[in-house]
């Protein structure tokens, strides 16, 4: 006798093997992508950290006078 096919109990259990292999790869698929975004966000306000406290430090080394006191 040749029987084609799955049994119930073969379907439900490459189903649920199947559906975790995808949770994971998406899962991974998923951190990957927005953790690059996340990465990118973090450096970009670092970025503008700097050069706030480059001007800050600038404009103080270039002062004349500190509240009413001359240099």
């Amino acid at each position: 006798m040749n029987k084609k096919g799955f049994t119930l109990f073969e379907a439900v259990l490459y189903l649920a093997i199947a559906g975790t292999i995808l949770y994971f790869v998406g899962r991974f698929a998923f951190d990957a992508i927005f953790g690059k975004a996340k990465i990118e966000t973090i450096q970009e306000v670092n970025q503008s950290a700097r050069s706030v406290l480059d001007e800050v430090s600038n404009t103080i080394s270039n002062s004349v006078e500190i509240n009413g006191i001359t240099q």
